[in-house]
This record gives C-alpha cells, structure tokens and sequence, in this order.
C-alpha cells in the first residue's frame, strides 16, 4: 500500500523538501504547511533577566535546550557576565532536559543536579520528584513558550518562577495556519507530520484563538498526528491528541516509514 492515494501535511520548514520527496517515493501526496516559524532571541531582555538572576538569585536553575544554553552563555560572555553566570552556577542546583543541554553543561564544568533520562519534559520533572522544590526560587531558560506540564508543576510545587527567554519563535503567517486548521477540522488530509514541539504549539495557539480547540483534538481521531520523536509526541499528548504515530528512532524518514506501516496496519483490519 504505501502511502498510495493519502494527503499528508509536512509542518516543516527546514528538511521540508527531504520529507517532501520521501512521501511522493512512497506514493503520498505533500502538502506543505510550514508551521516552525523564526527563532528570535531579544538578546537585551536576556542580559536583563540574567542581571536579575544573578542579584537576586534562585535555588534552581532549569535548562532546557542545549541551544538555548549555548545562547545564555554566549549573550553573558559578551555583556561581560559569563565568569559571574558560571560561579553562580556551582551554587545552585541544576537541571537539564536533553542529552545535548546535559552535554553543554557538563562540558562547561557544570554537573546538572537533576536530568531526564528520555529527553522530555515529563522526563525531567520525574528526576526532580526526589528534590523539595516547594516555595523554592526556580529560573527556567525557555524556547518559546512554557511547556503545559512545567507549568503545571511551577503552581503544584507553588514555586517562585522566572524566565531566561533564550530564544523564541515568531509564529508562522496567519493564512498557513488557517489552511491547516481546516484540513484537519474538515478531515481534507490523512496526516500531519510534526518535526517540533513548537509546530504543535503554533497550531494549537492558533486554534484556542478561533476556538477550535476541540475540533481539532476531534479531527485527530481521523486525521494521524505523526510525530518525530517524543518531545513532539508529549506536546501533542498535553493538547489532548490520544492517537499519536512515532518511531522508535527520532529521524524524519523514519517517522514516515511508521506512519507508512501504521496505514499498512490500518488496510489490514
């Protein structure tokens, strides 16, 4: 079977032309709404947050993106901070969430307290079961927006919460979420593959501001959510899709190998 006969949206921006070409070999047609958006760091308000991190202090410190440390620590070294971030650093507890943000910190003589141990969200917030975060000063570096779960946690542990906006995204053009929001609400495509969490966020941004939330969670029921690995899968789980494809490794082509093998399965019941 393939991918013969099926509508399958690429939310992609960079690598779209890779998945592109991999659905139309297996028979698919690609439909390209480009969902990623454009990175932005503000690097004035980080300079900001980090002088205010480093007068006021904090018991934590949360790095989530190996980029997005990598974006702190280049923005400190320039405003003439950095061996005043990195002596901060040895005395507070830290935590990590990813093998590359774990790597950055450990390369930079900074040993995370606490680190996922599958790359998630969910992930680091279980290696910080074990710690009494309640009422604690807690600073976390962001790339984008809050992930629903952290948040959640920042009001059950009642934590005083600040933000190192390392980078974020300006949303893709209004008229490209519009055309995906009704391919899925009006079931006019078989999938969407998702490469990112932020993707997943823009959409369903998006459909809270038309109130369409539930629609799409609805249309998921039909249309397949894909995703490239498990942090975009968690963020489609905290938006209330049930039914999720994802590949055993966290590659694009092997992501539309198992949505081709879930269609596969489909045609057989």
């Amino acid at each position: 079977m393939k991918l013969e006969g099926k509508r399958i949206v690429v939310a992609a921006d960079r690598r779209s032309d890779e998945i592109t070409a991999l659905v139309e070999k297996l028979g698919g047609e690609a439909v390209l709404r480009p969902l990623q958006g454009t990175s932005y760091t503000d690097e004035a308000l980080v300079v900001r947050e980090l002088e205010e991190l480093l007068d006021t202090g904090a018991d934590w410190v949360i790095f989530t993106t190996g980029v997005g440390a990598q974006k702190v620590w280049d923005i400190a070294q320039r405003c003439g901070r950095l061996e005043a971030l990195r002596a901060f650093l040895q005395t507070v507890q830290i935590a990590a969430r990813g093998r590359k943000t774990t790597k950055f910190l450990v390369d930079h003589g900074i040993e995370p307290d606490a680190r996922d141990d599958d790359g998630t969200t969910y992930g680091v917030l279980r290696a910080l079961e074990p710690f009494d975060v309640a009422g604690k000063r807690v600073v976390v570096q962001l790339h984008g927006d809050l992930p629903k779960s952290l948040d959640t946690w920042c009001v059950e542990q009642r934590a005083n919460v600040s933000f190192i906006h390392a980078y974020t995204y300006l949303p893709p053009e209004a008229d490209v979420l519009e055309a995906l929001l009704m391919d899925i609400v009006h079931r006019r495509v078989d999938a969407v593959t998702f490469t990112s969490a932020q993707q997943v966020r823009f959409l369903f941004d998006y459909a809270a501001k038309e109130n369409q939330v539930d629609a799409v969670v609805a249309g998921f029921d039909e249309v397949v959510a894909t995703a490239v690995g498990k942090v975009t899968a968690e963020s489609l789980r905290e938006n209330g899709v049930q039914r999720i494809v994802a590949p055993e490794e966290e590659r694009m082509g092997a992501m539309i190998v198992a949505l081709m093998r879930y269609f596969e399965g489909e045609s057989l019941k």
